[in-house]
């Protein structure tokens, strides 16, 4: 028997191992023997029909409507060894499930045992297991098991095997799918609370359409479920069938099995590196085209993470970042970003011709006036945000009259006017300008891509905001070259073609990964998911062996677990470990009968500080600001970032006077402080402690309250509620 297992290695990383059966381990490619039936069959019948999943990524992926994927690999190389040709037909898991049950196939691939198939299955040994997980949104809470989803709406494929299962469990409303698409797109916008599913589907699925709102809550937990093993199910009256298939799988060799892993499943065996960018055949007009060139200008958005934006340092960052440098060392030329502030002056530079193409766009009417467009290499849906106890929107037509914030100039506002005119459209300068505006009033919502939006609500904006709508668009999006430009068009389009599914998992994996709840001790690992792969592509098992490696495994997760609770500018902690912390602090109170205080301090009138000496300024000052409070922060307090120009203080065992003490220090402190590129900085501080029956929500709120009151009353002050 030969089989690929997913297992969890310690509880912090996923790696697929090949089982080899006995007898297949030769390095060249065994004919097979046959029988004397086998054979007879084969005369009869050259050809078998096979159905197999419409979307079932990375095993199928239809594509051009012929299939690819690790499955259509596994039935060439069973083909090659046994001679069985395969007719191929696609559906959704349900439709193909039932085809099969009636006997209008001959096959079924990513079929798993069950004993109430028997009837009417015969199956291979599996030719790939592994766990199932119940996938949640990032605002679902705490889970601990199965009971957890009781009362809530839980989704599942059509005729899943373990779907019986979940109804005995009982207390769950179960939805079916027929696609995981259709599955994985309810459960962002809120269709459905959870999902039950194995891990490579959903994760494939999350990286192709950049969600960034889902995460795993915990492994399947069921007494007769244990992993889903997928096998190739022949109907009964074909014996000999399900014998030249499993002998075909059994002949596929150890190399066989690690280049399949390597090019569909993101591992790689020993003696295997990480894949360089293919060479580009370039003619010899576009070779000295280049070459005169020197170097290439390209526009970005400088705020549009996780696809792309300006570090604090200036450089590209984001996932267009990663491909432009695929692209540079393909191409053997430099791309220089222009530095912008905001994304309409990157547009305005393109019209101008200060720069050469936009490094990621979405083609629209207005802008193939002045540019030309490569293949997408990057798709996202676009969704709508809001304040978290507004109503699931069916549809933008629901919007009719409200206040929709859009970034000037974004492709998608120009399609908006065009399909929904009666939306009230504001334009705003970026995301983070519109999502302030929802979180302010002054809008109802903001609409942009998921992938920056979800990147927002869990880094700045947790518990206030969240995706309460889905457009029905997507953006698809690639290069866009000046119009003027047809050689550098066509260089770049050849670029973006030499893309290879291999370089877009890679680059997947770095910045959008499914991520683990750290209540089952999957600790954040969606932010220290590329440290891992890049180590397992470079080492593989053997490596993880030695206890050099080892060491530099425990301390790259040590330093990205760091990095997962830090802000990147002030090097403070982030919302996300704060939310922890005042859990924490809130049970203690509880459990104990003490207090503690909050403190949200806000840098007065920033906004003008950016907008008179830059963002450059304004992250030194925000720097700065941290620096004063630290040095004047009892060791015991917990000091962090909650978000934009705010931040928060906890304040173990500290009574009413001891933290109106402590914030009066802070004030002073900044206002006598020199900053270096505005000199003068004051802050405005509310301040509250722990009463009985509080919860973080309730705690925060008044210190909220609190700080407008010390705004009201002229900034640069205090005040307690």
């Amino acid at each position: 028997m030969k089989r690929l297992c997913l297992s969890l290695l310690g509880t912090w990383f996923l790696l697929i191992t090949p089982v080899i059966a006995q007898g297949a381990m030769s390095q060249g490619a065994p004919a097979v023997t046959l029988s004397a039936d086998e054979k007879a069959f084969l005369e009869k019948h050259r050809t078998v029909n096979i159905a197999m999943m419409v979307e079932h990524p990375p095993f199928t992926i239809v594509g051009d409507g012929s299939g690819n994927g690790f499955e259509h690999e596994v039935l060439h190389l069973i083909a090659r060894k046994t001679g069985l040709g395969f007719e191929k037909t696609f559906g959704a898991w349900g439709d193909s499930f039932r085809r099969f049950r009636e006997g209008e196939v001959d096959v079924i691939s990513s079929i798993s045992y069950d004993e109430n198939r028997t009837d009417f299955t015969l199956f291979t040994e599996p030719y790939y297991e592994l766990p199932i997980f119940v996938f949640v949104r990032d605002d679902f809470g705490d889970y601990s098991g199965l009971e957890d989803l009781a009362g809530h709406k839980v989704g599942v494929i059509e005729e899943i095997f373990y779907a019986n299962d979940l109804e005995a469990a009982g207390g769950m409303e179960l939805r079916h799918y027929g696609t995981y698409q259709e599955m994985a797109r309810a459960l962002v916008l809120g269709e459905i609370d959870a999902l039950v599913q194995n891990l490579t589907n959903i994760n494939e699925i999350i990286k192709r359409r950049a969600y960034t709102n889902i995460r795993i809550a915990g492994e399947l937990s069921l007494l007769d479920v244990g992993t889903e093993d997928l096998r190739f199910g022949i109907t009964p009256d074909k014996p000999e069938l399900r014998s030249i298939m499993q002998k075909g799988l059994d002949a596929i060799t150890p190399a066989e099995w690690s280049t399949l892993t390597g090019r569909w499943l993101g591992m790689r065996g020993e003696g295997t590196h990480q894949a360089r960018p293919a060479a580009i055949r370039l003619t010899d007009v576009e070779r000295a085209y280049l070459d005169e060139a020197g170097h290439i200008d390209i526009c970005i958005d400088p705020n549009w993470m996780p696809f792309e934006r300006f570090d604090e340092n200036g450089r590209h960052d984001g996932i267009s970042a990663d491909y432009f440098a695929l692209f540079e060392d393909a191409l053997g030329v430099d791309f220089r970003p222009l530095p912008v502030e905001t994304w309409s002056e990157s547009v305005e530079h393109l019209k101008a011709g200060d720069c050469e193409l936009f490094s990621l766009a979405m083609r629209t009417p207005e802008r193939e006036t002045y540019a030309k467009f490569t293949d997408s290499y990057i798709q996202t849906p676009l969704v709508v945000a809001t304040k978290s106890d507004v109503a699931f929107i069916n549809d933008l037509s629901d919007l009719s009259g409200r206040a929709i914030a859009i970034p000037a100039l974004y492709a998608f506002a120009e399609l908006l006017r065009e399909d929904y005119p009666d939306l009230d459209l504001v334009e705003v300068t970026d995301i983070d300008a519109g999502l302030a505006m929802v979180r302010s009033g002054e809008v109802f919502g903001y609409i942009g891509t998921l992938a920056t939006i979800g990147y927002k609500l869990q880094t700045e904006y947790g518990g206030e905001l969240r995706i309460t709508g889905d457009s029905g668009k997507s953006w698809d999006m690639g290069v866009a070259v000046r119009e003027d430009r047809p050689m550098l068009h066509g260089i770049m389009q050849k670029a973006v073609a030499t893309i290879t599914e291999e370089q877009r998992r890679d680059i997947n994996n770095k910045w959008i990964a499914v991520r683990y709840d750290q209540r089952v001790d999957y600790t954040l690992l969606w932010q220290v998911s590329a440290v891992f792969a890049l180590l397992i592509l470079a080492g593989g098992l053997l490596y993880l062996k030695q206890a050099g490696l080892k060491r530099k495994l425990e301390s790259a997760y040590e330093q990205a677990e760091r990095l997962a609770v830090t802000d990147k500018l002030t090097g403070i902690f982030n919302r996300h470990r704060l939310d922890q912390a005042l859990e924490e602090e809130t049970r203690k109170a509880e459990r104990y009968e003490e207090t503690f205080g909050v403190l949200i301090l806000d840098i007065d009138h920033f906004k003008p500080i950016n907008d008179r000496f830059g963002h450059r300024a304004g992250d030194t000052v925000l720097r700065e600001f941290v620096d004063v409070l630290r040095h004047n922060c009892r060791q015991t307090d917990i000091l962090g970032r909650w978000g934009g120009e705010e931040f928060l203080i906890i304040a173990p065992h500290a009574e009413k006077a001891t933290l109106l003490t402590l914030a009066e220090k802070l004030r002073t402190a900044i206002e006598a402080t020199t900053f270096r590129d505005v000199e003068r900085v004051t802050t405005s501080i509310g301040a509250s402690v722990y009463q009985h029956g509080d919860n973080p929500d309730t705690l925060i709120k008044r210190a909220d309250d609190a700080l407008y009151e010390a705004k009201r009353q002229g900034r640069n002050t205090l005040a307690f509620r």
